[in-house]
């Protein structure tokens, strides 16, 4: 049954989202160098596993830093002001610090053998002395090539991290966080993830996120998979609101195979980003995050 589903559903992937709290730039726009770069992404037919939370947004990590406050603009309490930067083609957008803020918006997923349409809420608190973020999501799921009494589906996600430990210098910051995540498919199968993110944040504009959990699947009919989880993952924050880089998940033998994947983010608006990844198992995923102010400095 397991390798049933992982040939037919081999879809399941964790990803998470750095957080390194400075990601609001500064300076114009670039809707172009987004457009061409969404072009890029999905024109390559990549693919991903499939167990992404929402707030991550950088493909197959969870970073270190709640959303909002990653690498880029956004400094946090603990940061120097001004801090050094290294060189981009657009300038940071102007940070816009917020303790407690609510995001929502749209997901879809589309894959080669399902597709995803559904929403998501996460709440991101950087007020207390523990910086949190937890999300869920729900979707209606569709499997390709199916008959129609065994292919339309239910799925939820649970994420959730808290940075742990945080340090910064005129030139780098590192973060370190705990990471949780659970998915289940209703008749099909249930997933769980724990375990641990370290960020290191270089002159606000480049991200390096390595992820340590261990993963546990429990496939109705079939066995319960246990096995330890690694996967690293870059990005850099052009500047004008676009961040672009990827990930590697190392093989492990719950989904028996290695995953690996790239991603695209564009903050088109204060208040409003567009994020588009793309990994191994020809998987595209597309989401709308709008964020809702609820506390600021």
């Amino acid at each position: 049954m397991a390798t049933t589903r992982l040939s037919e559903l081999a879809w399941v992937w964790v990803a998470r989202a750095p957080r390194g709290r400075g990601s609001r730039a500064c300076g114009g726009r670039a809707p172009a160098a987004m457009l061409l770069a969404v072009a890029i992404v999905v024109g390559w037919s990549f693919s991903a596993s499939a167990g992404q939370s929402f707030l991550e947004r950088d493909g197959g990590v969870t970073s270190a830093y709640p959303y909002g406050y990653s690498d880029g603009g956004q400094e946090s309490p603990e940061e120097q002001a001004g801090r050094w930067e290294l060189p981009g083609p657009f300038s940071l957008l102007p940070p816009d610090p917020l303790l407690q803020s609510l995001v929502v918006g749209p997901t879809y997923r589309n894959q080669e053998r399902r597709t995803e349409v559904g929403g998501a809420v996460g709440y991101v608190n950087s007020r207390w002395a523990v910086p949190f973020q937890l999300s869920a999501e729900g979707t209606w799921v569709r499997l390709k090539n199916q008959p129609p009494d065994n292919r339309n589906f239910r799925q939820f996600r649970l994420a959730g991290d808290a940075e742990v430990w945080q340090r910064s210098s005129h030139y780098e910051g590192t973060a370190v966080a705990l990471t949780e995540f659970f998915e289940n498919r209703n008749q099909q199968f249930s997933l769980f993830e724990s375990g641990i993110a370290v960020t290191q944040v270089i002159g606000r504009r480049l991200s390096i996120t390595g992820n340590a959990f261990w993963r546990r699947e429990w496939v109705v009919g079939g066995p319960i998979l246990d096995a330890p989880v690694g996967a690293f993952g870059a990005s850099y924050n052009f500047g004008a609101g676009v961040r672009f880089g990827g990930f590697y998940e190392l093989y492990n033998k719950v989904f028996f195979s290695d995953d690996w994947g790239m991603f695209l983010a564009y903050r088109f608006l204060p208040w409003a980003e567009a994020i588009v990844d793309g990994g191994k198992f020809q998987f595209v995923r597309a989401r709308l995050l709008f964020t809702f102010p609820l506390e600021r400095p």
